[in-house]
């Protein structure tokens, strides 16, 4: 697509129309009906068509329709004026990633493989860093760990009295007895949890989320500096329930399997 030299007065409506063009020809080479690109790319058909057409859109709906194409990397994103944007950073970074840098090279080597199975996998595992990481850091401002901080928060959603048994919160995160155990044993020291025989079955315990357990966890989430927290809850409503519903059905995908066997 279009490269511009940094002096050069662009065209807008030129350079979207030829940024139009681009897709379109993209499109066709990929066999692709205007209804599959947008099912690939998550939006509405009538916005593939606005794009061919090279008219003035948002610039998340134009980098979305380009990426399932690899076009994001040079793609020319906007008809607005010039002094409409108030940076050229924030453009290149909605257009390009670093995964995008190895599109080409993916198809090329694997050209039996969709590169975008190969995208998918990569930004998850970016994303998952960023999710890791930031658990971590926070667990870590209030002397925890990220096992504990997902006790904690499990305890806080089950509603008053915050409390649970061993069993179940073995169940719902998927961790061994012993490795529980751990955490509770960490979590009680700090005066987060208490444990206590289980009036209903005097064989087993029960788990309770002390007040100051419950302010650890309910600071976390009001006040959380992390920027993958942060940049979640600043997507627009409806682009966040097609991330969850495309992730949720991706381990769905997944895990339809296991389940089945009884494994995690």
């Amino acid at each position: 697509m279009a490269h511009l030299p940094d002096t050069a007065t662009p065209d807008f409506a030129a350079l979207a129309l030829d940024n139009g063009a681009t897709l379109r020809r993209a499109r066709e080479s990929a066999g692709w009906s205007q209804r599959e690109l947008a099912r690939r790319a998550g939006v509405h058909q009538p916005q593939v068509v606005r794009a061919e057409r090279g008219e003035d859109m948002q610039l998340s709906v134009l980098a979305r329709i380009a990426a399932p194409l690899g076009l994001a990397p040079g793609l020319v994103a906007t008809a607005r004026r010039a002094d409409a944007e108030p940076s050229s950073a924030p453009v290149q970074a909605a257009l390009h990633d670093a995964v995008e840098d190895s599109y080409d090279s993916w198809r090329a080597t694997w050209p039996e493989v969709d590169p975008e199975v190969f995208t998918v996998l990569a930004r998850l595992l970016r994303a998952g860093r960023h999710v890791e990481a930031a658990i971590e850091h926070i667990a870590g401002l209030h002397g925890l760990v990220t096992g504990d901080v997902v006790v904690l928060g499990a305890l806080r959603r089950s509603g008053a009295p915050y409390e649970s048994t061993p069993t179940m919160l073995k169940r719902l995160l998927w961790i061994s007895l012993p490795g529980l155990k751990k955490r509770l044993d960490r979590l009680e020291s700090l005066g987060f949890i208490v444990r206590s025989d289980n009036p209903r079955d005097g064989r087993g315990l029960v788990v309770r989320a002390t007040a100051a357990g419950l302010s650890v966890v309910d600071d976390m989430v009001a006040h959380s500096p992390e920027r993958i927290w942060l940049t979640l809850r600043q997507m627009p409503p409806a682009d966040l329930a097609q991330l969850s519903a495309r992730l949720r059905s991706l381990l769905a995908r997944l895990e339809v399997d296991n389940a089945g066997a009884g494994k995690h």
